[in-house]
């Protein structure tokens, strides 16, 4: 297993993880209760919307005026105008609602009556939140056709991690132009400061290990491209040390099925979207099919048998997990709030689809 060394302002960044996973297991099903936006008086909360930081700032003694805040550019993006349980976005047909699950606040987007966005409440201004975004969508254990294991995310959050999992775990989007952007969902950067381990002489079957340099050396950061599929990703590696034995070798195109999750005891192929509030940027990566799976996902894990859609009541079918129930439980208030939130932005992809195929190209 190759062993990962983050530096700087990256070494915080697993401990965020855990903490934000241990708070998401002691928040789940909590009810989602309304509060009146007026009763949001504390200036040092934050919200995050998977791009962005922003605090909601009075703008007048009477409070029911307040300023939409980008902390890091520092500017005034939006002005939200307060009456009793909701604010309307000034000069928009935007409209903010302030919820409470648990622990949890969330601030509620809607355009037209339906859910654009979430915020979710942080307690810093760090772009840790990108991070933990980015390991809540693609996190677990993935396995090659050829059997072998690649770890995406901490191993202390997994069962059964050998030393020879192929993947230093902790990851970032790379901020590098790279001429394949378009090609892939993800452009994803990890494992800077890399400590190669030379050869493993003792492993009985001789395996190769990285080793550029010999034992102890600091290798530079593999870059891999990805697309999200039905049973997990698919992509290729777009760099790394040159010198390193490789599998997959480099510019190999792979398939990885996902076989574990972070998120424990929880069904399905897209857990977070049961677990977690999630916001309009982590979803943009997903194409429209599998944000339709993601969505119904959350149904079927309620026992729900799907009447009027035979393809995707086929579709679970296949799964070993799925059971239909007499009676199927309630969503919860997140549940309900990302399935919304999922269907807005299938609309949306929908609407640029016809609009596009109205030109002549």
């Amino acid at each position: 297993m190759i062993s990962s060394v983050l530096y700087g302002f990256c070494q915080q960044y697993p401990e965020e993880l855990l903490a934000w996973r241990t708070l998401l297991s002691q928040q789940r099903g909590k009810a989602l209760v309304n509060l009146p936006l007026s009763a949001l008086k504390e200036k040092t909360v934050n919200w995050w919307d998977g791009n962005r930081v922003f605090a909601l700032l009075e703008v007048n003694e009477k409070g029911n005026e307040l300023a939409l805040f980008d902390i890091w550019s520092g500017g005034i993006v939006n002005t939200v105008l307060v009456k009793g349980m909701t604010g309307t976005i000034k000069d928009t047909n935007m409209t903010l609602s302030l919820h409470q699950a648990g622990e949890m606040k969330l601030l509620v987007m809607m355009e037209n009556g339906r859910i654009y966005d979430i915020f979710m409440e942080v307690k810093n201004n760090q772009p840790v939140w990108s991070f933990i975004d980015l390991h809540d969508a693609l996190d677990g254990i993935y396995e090659s056709p050829d059997n072998k294991q690649y770890l995406f995310g901490m191993p202390e959050m997994f069962e059964g991690v050998d030393r020879y999992t192929r993947d230093p775990g902790i990851f970032d989007l790379t901020r590098e132009e790279w001429d394949e952007v378009n090609d892939w969902s993800y452009i994803i950067e990890y494992g800077a400061g890399r400590v190669s381990h030379g050869r493993y002489v003792e492993d009985p079957e001789k395996r190769d290990m990285p080793g550029a340099g010999g034992a102890g050396a600091i290798m530079g950061s593999m870059v891999w491209g990805v697309n999200i599929t039905e049973e997990g990703l698919s992509g290729k590696i777009l760099r790394d040390e040159p010198t390193v034995d490789h599998d997959p070798a480099i510019t190999e195109k792979f398939t990885l099925k996902k076989t574990q999750s972070p998120f424990k005891g929880i069904d399905g192929r897209w857990p977070f979207a049961s677990v977690r509030p999630l916001n309009r940027q982590m979803l943009v990566h997903f194409p429209k099919d599998i944000l339709r799976l993601m969505r119904n996902e959350i149904y079927a894990r309620h026992g729900v048998k799907f009447r009027s859609d035979a393809e995707i009541q086929a579709y679970f079918d296949r799964q070993p997990w799925y059971k239909v129930a007499n009676r199927p439980t309630a969503l919860s208030g997140i549940e309900k709030l990302n399935v919304s939130l999922i269907k807005s932005l299938e609309n949306n992809i929908k609407a640029m689809e016809d609009e596009l195929s109205n030109f002549d190209l």
